[in-house]
């Protein structure tokens, strides 16, 4: 009888179970639909079109990395710009490769940046949040002007139109939540402290477990505090190059998947992209590596449903979108982390750790 070794790393474990959960979707979908009709709407696809997609994908990095580049600015660090791009690019690498997408990946992507900018860890945590959060908005208010298209227009379906009304809606009450935590954000702090605080006065039972100090967990999370409120400090310059990245990051986003679809022979209206993303973007909390195969069945399953594309080609777009941008990008990330280890830039043992 073959007995484990107690060595064994449980965390390893837990990622090889969120992969194949997440995989356990896309591979239902791929059945359900057959493989070969999939494969048939591929093939037309050309290649100089993948790669004006991928190209596509770098343009959205750049952008990106220069709003992770602004924010580092505000927050009082003149962090070289490659370094923020470097950094951002890893980031999406983490993000795609962890449970809950841009969530789960925020204390190591927290790490990243603030190794990269030589920035205090809270404050990297502090950037890649409000990164994270712009994105978000930029989503949110694009898939308004879809619906608002959809609803003038009457292009698209019922169902797909309800849902991306839900969806927007989900998305302007969680911008109502943070502006409402933004005016009590002293007393966020105050009771996170506490929390934190009791947990770690829990975990003293636990083995092998060694809780931090009260006072460590009421500085870190005051440093966070303190952060935050430097955001305030943001000019008007610099608000604008945020605004002006992050909308054209998503507007490219929206570029792409429409170009995947003409590369598959079935032009959508770009109403209908702006109205489904957001929907694709809420499932990324799905507990699978970036909300891999969550976001793929949502984006096919609701395009599908409001366009005249079938079932098959819709996945082939998807696939190619995916592929293209999602798939380039963490080639990329992986790369630009490979490096960073290589060079010294990030401790690989304390990124392990975090």
């Amino acid at each position: 009888m073959v007995v484990l070794d107690r060595a064994v790393d449980v965390g390893s474990l837990k990622r090889v179970a969120a992969v194949l959960l997440g995989a356990a979707p896309v591979v239902g979908m791929a059945t359900y639909l057959g493989v070969d009709a999939v494969w048939t709407a591929l093939a037309g696809v050309d290649a100089e079109v993948l790669a004006a997609v991928a190209g596509t994908a770098v343009v959205i990095l750049v952008l990106r990395g220069v709003a992770l580049w602004t924010v580092l600015d505000v927050l009082g660090y003149r962090t070289p710009v490659t370094r923020a791009l470097s950094a951002y690019a890893a980031t999406v690498a983490v993000s795609t490769v962890v449970p809950g997408g841009q969530a789960g990946g925020a204390p190591v992507n927290g790490y990243l940046v603030s190794q990269t900018g030589e920035a205090d860890y809270e404050d990297g945590i502090t950037a890649v949040v409000c990164v994270a959060a712009l994105s978000n908005a930029a989503v949110a208010l694009f898939g308004l002007l879809g619906v608002g298209y959809l609803l003038a227009t009457t292009t698209g379906r019922s169902g797909v139109l309800t849902l991306a009304v839900l969806n927007t809606v989900l998305f302007g009450v969680a911008a109502i939540a943070l502006g409402g935590l933004w005016r009590v954000r002293d007393t966020a702090v105050a009771l996170v402290t506490a929390a934190l605080a009791s947990a770690g006065r829990a975990a003293v039972v636990i083995p092998r477990v060694s809780p931090p100090e009260p006072e460590t967990i009421e500085a870190a999370v005051s440093r966070f505090g303190d952060a935050i409120a430097r955001l305030r400090d943001v000019t008007p310059r610099q608000a604008a190059v945020l605004v002006v990245t992050m909308g054209a990051a998503h507007a490219l986003t929206v570029l792409a998947l429409w170009v995947s679809f003409t590369a598959v022979g079935e032009p959508v209206s770009v109403g209908v992209i702006l109205a489904v993303i957001p929907a694709g973007v809420a499932t990324a909390i799905v507990p699978t590596p970036g909300g891999f195969g969550s976001i793929e069945v949502a984006l096919v399953g609701l395009l599908a449903a409001g366009t005249s594309a079938s079932l098959q080609t819709t996945s082939a777009a998807v696939l190619v979108y995916q592929t293209t941008t999602t798939g380039f990008m963490l080639l990329v990330g992986c790369g630009v982390l490979a490096v960073m280890l290589t060079v010294g830039l990030v401790d690989g043992a304390r990124l392990r750790s975090v």
